[in-house]
């Protein structure tokens, strides 16, 4: 994962906000139709996918029911929410939230960009990492095609509206984008409708969403309290 992120890293390293996110999903688009090639097949499948992928062990422990996999999921979700929050609150961390609030002023401020921008593609790309090994041991069978942009889609967007900067915020986006479409199921086909009729009204009412980190939401508030 730590290689896949610094070989993605690499050619946009030029590139700032929305263009840069593009870009990002474009490669995840160009990996995917790669690995639905025969040209990848000897290493991962190609088509087929990676078929039989054993269970998991975890201290001689081999975790072969939903229950245990349950608790490798909680395991794994706990340590990266660790693994942020002691990134945030450290140098690096800050360093993150420079470059992202200003680009330029954070180089005259003696913040190496490049170093800066390939660490954050090489950790990002661990969690994902780490994320993929833990569904794939959960399915048994992954599929290339299985791995559209929507998924990418889903989660920016959790991100989104559960609050950029909060980690409480992502898992409450989490919680909304995939409980949602549950509790509309009853509603058959017009469930779809809802659920993005439902997500407008949220942006609109809460643009900053649910729990944003406390600075985005003095930025996007400040305009209300100065009136």
């Amino acid at each position: 994962g730590v290689l896949w992120g610094l070989i993605l890293g690499f050619p946009v390293l030029r590139l700032r906000g929305d263009y840069l996110a593009i870009v990002t999903l474009g490669f995840g688009e160009i990996i995917r139709i790669l690995a639905t090639s025969d040209w990848l097949a000897p290493i991962e499948g190609g088509p087929q996918g990676v078929l039989h992928i054993p269970n998991p062990v975890l201290f001689g422990y081999t975790l072969n029911t939903p229950q245990t996999m349950y608790y490798l999921v909680l395991l794994g979700a706990l340590l990266a929410a660790f693994v942020t929050i002691r990134l945030r609150e450290s140098r690096l961390g800050r360093q993150w939230m420079a470059m992202r609030e200003d680009e330029d002023v954070a180089e005259a401020m003696g913040i190496n960009l490049v170093q800066t921008k390939l660490l954050a593609f090489a950790i990002g790309a661990s969690f994902s990492a780490l994320a993929g090994g833990i569904f794939a041991a959960r399915l048994g069978n992954i599929f290339p095609h299985s791995f559209n942009l929507l998924w990418s889609i889903n989660a920016l967007s959790l991100i989104i509206v559960g609050g950029m900067g909060s980690i409480p915020g992502v898992v409450v986006g989490a919680l909304i984008l995939v409980g949602m479409p549950e509790i509309l199921r009853e509603f058959a086909e017009y469930r779809l409708l809802m659920y993005g009729i439902l997500l407008i009204v949220m942006m609109l009412v809460k643009p900053e969403g649910f729990l944003p980190e406390a600075t985005r939401q003095r930025e996007l508030h400040a305009g209300e309290v100065s009136s």
